[in-house]
């Protein structure tokens, strides 16, 4: 049987499996939840106002919640008294009340303490997808309600098999710090989870404008100047569920972050006209309906981690350092699973990152960082500890890894005060004194970078126009068409920094994984530092 085959004999079984367990209603430890979340949205578009009033019914705490909810002044201002769903409908809507219910068994599914902490996290994040694109709806001319139930609806396959088959998506999970995502989930149900979504409610008969929000997006349509309804929220569900997956990635901080997330919105931004500013924005809605629930029911944002990492998405802020998900695997910007990459790609090639439209590509070889990293680990446990050897390195993995044409280590003391270590190119003699001679005082990239202790990296000095941004002396001694500076920090405070120049090649990209391995290059230099710190005075370098 060919893989193609058997993929489809896979997934025609995974799907038997859940439809099967929908129809009993009765699998050990599966959430009333859920079922009600299944019955809402298969029927969405087609339910009649007392049958939306009959499945909410149902649970009697979604419908005291619902309930409270329509007396609320935020969907109530009449203030007209409610008592039963069917009032709650014809107060305040029906798409209303259904999203909300549907909000509710999210919400609550969420927080539920017994289940899989997956199936908690899936829930969690199909609720923040949805109140996200419902957040940006609002500014256009769509309707928000319908964002709302598309966005979400994206996760529903993920939410099903972490219900009734966690065991199986774990594995998955593993598989896919190999293979990516796609592929793993392929190998092990047959499909992928938004394929499941789709194939799922395909099955339930959902409206096709509904269905074809649940697939892979068109390129066709990120490239359109001009975008018809249907279309336009297609765009916006794969986007916000996009922007979501990014904002999850708790390593990236808030300045990796927003750049990520800038590249994002460029993709997407020949028809959806976005920026970091709504984004931002966006989740700050969202974290207010979230909390608007909290107050209403209960529920508390600081014990959802999905809700956490909102809250720092939304105040520009980076994620707390305790939130690790394990339901997803980090994704860059434009969709692509970096660690499977850096697996796959051929031994004797660099990796080739590309971005359309845009310049040449980027070269990365991800394999030399990953190599560089290990082997730091063991120049820290020789003695007597060589210095020397540390710093070329780290110099030689990151020229080799980012392809860089000219680059400098250096370490400053208490004062700021800059001494460059090792360094590489043909133009490092006409930038020693400029680079020994850098402040945080300085209104140029070096001066942000050192005032913020942040990574900088600017990928096209022409496309960014930021040449204005870079000293004279730096522009004067080097040809630049990429610059990327890394801050070495340690316990709160700078202790040195990686200056990087590429002149040729194409423009400078890196994503989440690799950013990764430089945090963590930084990291085993600065225990070298306070290592050597802690030698005798005599043998110190």
């Amino acid at each position: 049987m060919d893989s193609g085959a058997e993929h489809d004999s896979l997934a025609k079984r995974t799907v038997q499996r859940i439809q099967s367990a929908l129809e009993k209603g009765q699998i050990v430890g599966m959430p009333e939840v859920v079922r009600l979340i299944q019955e809402l949205s298969t029927k969405a578009f087609s339910i009649t106002t007392n049958g939306l009033a009959e499945i909410i019914e149902q649970d009697v705490a979604v419908t005291a919640k619902v309930i409270a909810s329509a007396n609320t002044m935020g969907y109530n201002p009449s203030g007209m008294p409610v008592n039963t769903v069917s009032q709650s409908i014809q107060i305040i809507g029906f798409e209303r009340v259904r999203n909300l219910a549907m909000s509710m068994l999210l919400a609550e599914n969420a927080s539920q303490p017994f289940t899989a902490p997956e199936q908690r996290e899936v829930a969690s994040f199909a609720l923040s997808s949805g109140l996200f694109a419902q957040s940006l709806m609002e500014d256009r001319d769509g309707d928000p309600e319908h964002a709302f139930v598309c966005a979400s609806l994206c996760s529903y396959g993920r939410l099903l098999i972490t219900t009734f088959m966690i065991d199986e998506y774990r594995r998955a999970i593993d598989l896919a710090l190999d293979k990516g995502e796609d592929a793993a989930f392929r190998e092990v149900f047959g499909l992928t989870p938004l394929e499941l979504s789709f194939t799922l409610l395909q099955n339930a008969h959902l409206p096709r404008n509904i269905l074809r929000t649940i697939q892979k997006l068109p390129t066709s349509l990120i490239n359109a100047s001009v975008l018809r309804p249907d279309d336009e929220m297609i765009v916006l569900s794969d986007f916000s569920v996009r922007v979501c997956e990014l904002a999850m990635d708790v390593s990236l901080d808030a300045g990796r972050f927003k750049t990520q997330a800038g590249e994002l919105s460029r993709l997407y931004g020949a028809s959806f006209m976005m920026d970091e500013a709504k984004i931002q924005g966006a989740f700050a809605k969202a974290l207010t309906r979230y909390t608007e629930f909290g107050q209403t029911y209960g529920l508390h944002r600081s014990s959802n981690n999905t809700m956490r990492v909102i809250a720092a998405r939304s105040t520009d802020t980076s994620p707390p350092e305790d939130i690790d998900f394990m339901s997803f695997v980090p994704r860059d910007s434009e969709g692509a699973d970096m660690r499977a990459r850096r697996k796959s790609a051929p031994p004797d090639e660099p990796e080739v990152e590309t971005k359309a439209p845009g310049p040449a590509v980027s070269r990365i070889d991800s394999d030399r960082l990953m190599a560089s990293i290990r082997k730091l680990l063991e120049l820290i446990g020789l003695q007597p500890l060589d210095l020397a050897a540390v710093y070329e390195e780290i110099l030689d993995s990151l020229v080799k890894g980012l392809s860089l044409d000219n680059a400098m280590l250096l370490r400053c003391d208490k004062k700021q005060r800059f001494k460059m270590l090792v360094s590489h190119g043909a133009s490092v003699s006409g930038l020693r004194r400029g680079m020994e001679s850098i402040s945080s005082v300085d209104h140029d990239v070096f001066g942000i970078c050192l005032s913020r202790e942040e990574d900088v990296l600017i990928e096209n000095v022409s496309d960014d126009n930021a040449s204005r941004y870079l000293p004279m002396w730096l522009k004067l001694n080097a040809p630049i068409l990429s610059l990327i500076l890394l801050p070495v920090i340690d316990d709160g405070a700078l202790k040195g920094l990686f200056c990087g120049l590429r002149s040729k090649g194409g423009p400078l990209r890196l994503s989440p994984d690799v950013l990764q391995d430089l945090r963590a290059i930084r990291i085993h230099l600065a225990t070298v530092w306070r290592m050597d710190a802690s030698r005798p005075t005599g043998m110190k370098s």
